[in-house]
């Protein structure tokens, strides 16, 4: 009996063997045989951003090196961007990209004109989060694949403030104001709150948590609505910051916001992914000043102490904050996507690189771009019971082996600017609201120069109304 045991487990062992040889030989074959590409024609890929060349410049060379074909980034001018891919697709010869990079805000206009193929693979659905992917939904059908993602959130200098005790509202920032006194560590304040109040992108939250433009997905024009009272109350709370910290709206640049952060000039300020990404380089470059790392205070006990405090990096990301404890506020995000063109003679190929340019090298586009891959965002909250993942632990999920690329704020900033995404709104797909946003970013300018709200806000809201009858 005993013998016929071993036999049994002699046997059980041998299959663990091979099942684990199957499973190395599997996980160490190299990945330009894990799909073979065949095409009739080279790829081209179109994209408009400038600030994203260099990712897709390398992300075409490594995908023709791993598929062995040809593959193509062109960057082409933003100006009727879908009029001409729909042009250069409909030729007896087809000449348009295969596939194309645009924002959430184009995807209606581009599936209208026949120029998006569903995305059905399972992948997308374990990848990404429900926002991202509502954000590339169109009638109930993902069109595209999420690529990057742009939203604003706060950034607060941690010599200043102490992120036991960061304020939630501007209501407490104006506190913090209040009672703020200069003293050796905090002698290179100039400001104390700072944003481009000339960016319609910033300046969104402050009506944002009482506007709905067009839904979950941002394709529903019964659902676009203004809850003017109270969007009345905060456009009064926002212009009377004005006399608070009298940014001037005609001069301030997203550049100078960002700049006198760096340079430890400002305490509180809202920014964007970019912006974030060259406080990084900054960071990264050693380009910021020296701080006070210890101080003098009095203790409780009534006694003077030493206290040391340093910083890696020097900034936290905070959500935005709301207004007062009465009125909220919610950001503005848009989700850049990959979107496959059904004219292409390679359909099939042009899938496989837009998995490989938004998910497979997404690893490195912060860092050659300055852009946040939208695949790093939170996954479903059931299979994470944390709901966020730090990045490392996402590359892992979602790449595999290969390495992260990381800019220099840790972990728990990029999952805070994820968090800061997912609360935001997107920028809705109708088409007739797509040039309102100029529009609204005069109102805002001019409220913020002490326009009347109520008048304002009411010549908007007609002009609204009358985009969409």
């Amino acid at each position: 009996m005993a013998a016929k045991y071993k036999r049994v487990l002699a046997i059980l062992l041998l299959l663990l063997l091979v099942a684990q040889m199957v499973y190395m030989g599997q996980k160490n074959r190299p990945k330009e045989e894990e799909e073979e590409l065949v095409i009739e024609h080279p790829l081209l890929i179109w994209y408009t951003d400038p600030d994203i060349q260099n990712y897709m410049e390398a992300s075409a060379k490594e995908a023709s090196e791993r598929y062995q074909v040809e593959i193509r980034a062109e960057l082409v001018s933003e100006v009727d961007y879908i009029e001409k891919i729909n042009e250069a697709s409909v030729k007896e010869q087809m000449e348009g990209p295969d596939l194309y990079v645009t924002s959430s805000a184009l995807l209606e206009k581009a599936t209208l004109a026949g120029l998006t193929c569903p995305v059905t693979d399972a992948g997308l659905f374990t990848s990404y989060s429900e926002k991202a992917i509502q954000a590339v939904t169109y009638d109930g059908s993902a069109v595209a694949r999420p690529f990057y993602i742009e939203t604003c959130f706060m950034l607060y200098n941690c010599y200043y403030v102490d992120p036991d005790h960061v304020p939630d509202s501007i209501d407490g920032i104006l506190t913090y104001a209040e009672e703020f006194e200069a003293d050796e560590v905090t002698e290179k304040v100039e400001n104390i709150f700072k944003w481009n109040v000339a960016d319609v992108i910033d300046n969104y939250m402050f009506l944002g948590a009482y506007t709905n433009l067009g839904g979950t997905s941002g394709d529903d024009k019964s659902q676009v609505s203004l809850d003017l009272a109270r969007i009345e109350e905060c456009m009064a709370y926002y212009q009377s910051l004005n006399s608070f910290f009298a940014i001037d709206a005609d001069t301030v640049t997203s550049e100078e916001v960002i700049r006198d952060f760096i340079d430890g000039k400002t305490v509180f300020t809202i920014v964007n992914v970019p912006m974030l990404a060259e406080l990084d380089r900054a960071v990264a470059a050693g380009d910021i000043p020296e701080y006070v790392k210890e101080r003098t205070i009095v203790n409780e006990s009534g006694e003077e102490e030493t206290v040391t405090a340093e910083y890696e990096p020097f900034y936290r990301v905070t959500q935005l904050p709301s207004l007062t404890e009465e009125l909220d506020t919610r950001g503005l995000s848009v989700t850049n996507s990959v979107v496959v063109n059904p004219y292409s003679k390679n359909v099939d190929a042009a899938q496989a690189c837009a998995r490989y340019l938004t998910k497979e090298r997404a690893s490195k586009l912060y860092e050659e771009s300055g852009k946040l891959a939208a695949c790093q965002s939170p996954l479903k909250a059931e299979e994470e019971p944390k709901g966020l993942f730090s990045y490392q632990s996402l590359y892992d999920r979602l790449l595999g082996d290969s390495e992260p690329s990381q800019g220099a704020g840790s972990t728990d900033e990029y999952a805070a600017v994820y968090e800061a995404y997912e609360q935001a709104a997107e920028l809705p797909k109708i088409m007739e609201l797509s040039n309102v946003w100029l529009q609204l970013e005069v109102v805002l300018a001019d409220i913020w120069r002490g326009a009347d709200a109520g008048e304002e806000l009411s010549k908007f809201s007609e002009l609204l109304n009358a985009q969409l009858d």
